[in-house]
C-alpha cells in the first residue's frame, strides 16, 4: 500500500483480524486484496476486517468487500466488518453493501460474534 496506508494482520484463536489504516482507494486496493488472501491462507474460521482506522474509503474498497464476502460465503465462513466512522459507513449504506456484509462497531464485538 502507499505510505499512508497500512494493513496489519493478526490471528486471535481461529479468527484472522486485519486492521486497515489510511486510505483505501485504487492505489491501495491490490495490497488490501493480497493481505486478505494471505490472512485466509491458514484457513481461519472467520475473518474480521477492522476499518476503524480508515481515513478515505473509495469504490475500490467496496469492490474488495463484495468480492471477499462472496468468497467467504462460498467457503462457509463469516466475514465481519468493523466500522464506526461516516467515512466508511456512508459508502456502505449508499451502495447497499451494508446489507451484504455483517457490520459491527468494535473489534471486541466482532470477536464475540465470531
Amino acid at each position: 500500500m502507499s505510505s499512508n496506508a497500512v494493513v496489519a494482520v493478526e490471528h486471535i484463536g481461529s479468527v484472522a483480524l486485519l486492521h486497515v489504516t489510511g486510505e483505501v482507494d485504487m492505489e491501495t486496493e491490490p495490497m488490501l486484496r493480497e493481505s486478505l488472501a494471505m490472512a485466509l491462507a491458514p484457513a481461519p474460521a472467520a475473518l474480521v476486517l477492522d476499518l476503524t482506522g480508515v481515513t478515505f474509503f473509495a469504490s475500490a474498497g467496496l469492490h474488495v468487500l463484495v468480492d471477499f464476502q462472496h468468497d467467504m460465503t462460498a467457503r462457509g465462513l463469516d466475514m465481519l466488518v468493523v466500522a464506526d466512522t461516516r467515512i466508511v459507513l456512508r459508502p456502505l449504506e449508499i451502495t447497499g453493501v451494508d446489507q451484504l456484509v455483517t457490520l459491527v462497531s468494535s473489534v471486541d464485538q466482532a470477536l464475540a460474534h465470531s
